[in-house]
């Protein structure tokens, strides 16, 4: 499946209170549209494409491919999973159109299509195109029933309405593809362990650097603080408690909830998200929190923002976040 991005801005479209007023309470139906409105461009407007994509997307997916003769209706009001027996060692792909009348909603735009097989789950594509989909549920290793159940991935979005006709296709693997097949996966794999490790040393490395910076921060602000007030008034300059312009990044491959403020979840702030690969500006004073949240507004990951901030970034694993 593609990867989904929200508004790139939208830790800037909400304002945050500064030095000790009240932060503004989230608007979670704003947060939401803007949500909506970045997975949609992200994933190209699925819904917009013709029938004549449709079609070559299917030609595309189903060329060594043949009907089983499978076949099933949904309500796209509540759609129920399509079920078939598997066979390991074969590949399958499941062809969905819109039905007399039918049409996608909102959610359309963002549809997922999770599988189950009995070795293994994940989310087919390439999902909606046009009046109709194409999902993947890639290639059985084991014989059992297997699951495919199409959903909104902003939880209470409407799919749509009306019906939907699915045709399940097939492909029975040669020995030679499967152990092409296995090959590749075991390259993947250990990809994958050989990308865990590097990344492991990097956010170490990451790590001591950050708190190496933080540390020589504190210093200043110390030696700062201890040095007599050139006006005389004893309190901090305005450098040290003045705004702070920060860019903020991430590199997380989806939509990010994030929040400002001491206490996600429970204490008062801003709820907001960031989106992959997006840039922008926001106005922090020092002392100000920026948080990583999973999707119930739990704290995952948080950085404070000091004289020095000027970048913000949340990395690939997509719960950490760093300040430099």
């Amino acid at each position: 499946m593609k990867r989904f991005l929200a508004c790139s801005l939208l830790a800037g479209c909400l304002p945050i209170a500064a030095g000790g007023a009240a932060y503004q309470q989230p608007d979670p139906a704003a947060i939401k549209i803007q949500q909506r409105a970045g997975f949609a461009q992200s994933m190209g407007y699925p819904t917009r494409k013709s029938p004549q994509e449709l079609d070559e997307t299917i030609a595309k997916h189903t060329a060594k491919f043949k009907k089983t003769g499978r076949t099933g209706t949904a309500q796209l009001e509540a759609p129920d999973p399509f079920v078939f027996d598997g066979v390991s060692g074969t590949c399958y792909t499941v062809v969905i159109r819109l039905g007399a009348g039918a049409a996608w909603d909102v959610a359309g735009d963002y549809l997922k299509f999770d599988f189950q097989r009995p070795d293994t789950k994940g989310s087919g594509g390439p999902g909606v195109v046009g009046p109709g989909a194409v999902a993947s549920v890639g290639c059985a290793k084991a014989t059992g029933p297997i699951t495919l159940q199409m959903a909104s991935m902003l939880d209470g979005d409407p799919i749509g309405k009306g019906p939907v006709s699915l045709e399940l296709y097939s492909k029975v693997l040669t020995r030679a593809e499967r152990q092409r097949l296995e090959e590749d996966e075991a390259r993947q794999i250990a990809e994958q362990q050989e990308f865990a490790r590097d990344q492991a040393i990097r956010d170490e490395q990451a790590r001591e650097e950050r708190e190496a910076r933080w540390a020589e921060r504190d210093r200043e602000q110390d030696a700062a603080r201890s040095r007599p007030s050139s006006s005389g008034g004893g309190s901090s300059s305005s450098s040290s408690q003045g705004p702070v312009s920060v860019t903020i990044r991430s590199q997380c491959r989806q939509t990010v909830p994030v929040f400002y403020g001491t206490k996600p979840k429970f204490g008062s702030g801003t709820q907001s998200s960031v989106s992959f690969n997006s840039v922008s500006s926001k106005s922090f004073r020092v002392g100000d929190m920026m948080w990583v949240t999973d999707a119930s507004g739990n704290g995952l990951s948080s950085v404070t923002v000091g004289p020095s901030t000027r970048n913000i970034e949340i990395d690939s694993s997509c719960t950490r976040i760093y300040g430099r």
